[in-house]
């Protein structure tokens, strides 16, 4: 009787734990679930903003395609304006050489003339040396080509009146076509660099656009390290209380048959007893109660 008594409180004692347990996995679950959900928010986000990165990084990577295509173009551009600039001075040389021993330099007119040439062409090599060598805005490099195309055209029309001889004329007509070319190579590459440094402008937005989401991306993947981390935690604990919990009923069950096999042995026992006791009135030949007389009948005894 004292192992059934105390049977019972062990039970009632597991069924409290039971209880207790299975609100903690309850709770644990729960948690879990809520941090494997903001384990895939996260990935989701760093996912999404990586793939703004990617269609970031692709389209400066046009740009940067477009801008180089510029820079290269400039580049031809600049020498071929060197290789007319050399050719123009060359020119610029041997016409002076020509002018010089042409008999008629001694005329008033023509010197005169020539002086104007001479400070034309100082006006225009000082504005070309400043285009070269000086870093100026696309604004100040227009205003100057514009003033050199006037000078051009002033030295162009005096040199009309200066140069009677053929072999000078010719000369100045190649000097003329440099200077244009030349001019309109100044005008180009000044179109050429502004379009590159558009696209170079939006490279770099792209690029600065591309750190500050790797920021907000890293950002995620740190939240989605530690929500797992959390979620793997709180999955590690469940599973313990769910083994703990299994165990506890596996306990119980056994406990349970132990009782119910102690009262199957006590319900034989007193059965063997009444049953005896009833015999033994039987023959003694005193009167069965309806109880008495059934149990006596099912044993075959009468």
């Amino acid at each position: 009787m004292e192992t059934i008594v105390e049977d019972l409180n062990n039970n009632e004692e597991i069924i409290v734990r039971l209880s207790k347990l299975e609100e903690q996995i309850s709770i644990l679950r729960n948690n879990r679930n809520e941090c494997n959900q903001l384990t895939k928010d996260s990935i989701s986000k760093r996912n999404e903003i990586n793939e703004q990165i990617n269609d970031l990084l692709a389209k400066a990577k046009e740009y940067m395609t477009k801008r180089d295509e510029f820079n290269n173009q400039v580049k031809l551009f600049k020498k071929k304006r060197k290789d007319l600039q050399e050719n123009l001075q060359q020119n610029k040389t041997l016409l002076d050489e020509l002018v010089e021993k042409e008999p008629s330099v001694n005329q008033f007119d023509l010197k005169k003339r020539r002086r104007s040439m001479s400070n034309l062409n100082e006006k225009i090599d000082k504005l070309e040396w400043e285009l070269q060598t000086s870093v100026l805005s696309s604004d100040k490099e227009k205003e100057i080509i514009q003033h050199l195309e006037k000078l051009s055209d002033q030295l162009n029309k005096t040199a009309e009146k200066v140069h009677i001889t053929s072999q000078q004329t010719q000369l100045w007509k190649e000097i003329s076509s440099s200077q244009k070319q030349i001019n309109s190579l100044h005008t180009q590459i000044i179109d050429m660099a502004k379009e590159s440094q558009i696209y170079h402008n939006l490279m770099n937005q792209n690029f600065h656009k591309v750190n500050s989401l790797r920021k907000n991306a890293n950002d995620h993947h740190k939240k989605f390290i530690n929500h797992k981390k959390a979620a793997d935690n709180f999955h590690r604990d469940f599973l313990s209380k769910v083994s703990e919990k299994n165990e506890l009923r596996s306990k119980f069950k056994e406990v349970q048959q132990k009782m119910k096999k102690q009262m199957e042995e006590k319900l034989r026992i007193n059965l063997e007893e009444n049953t005896k006791k009833a015999f033994e009135k039987y023959e003694n030949g005193e009167n069965l109660s309806l109880d008495e007389f059934r149990l006596l009948v099912e044993k075959g005894l009468i």
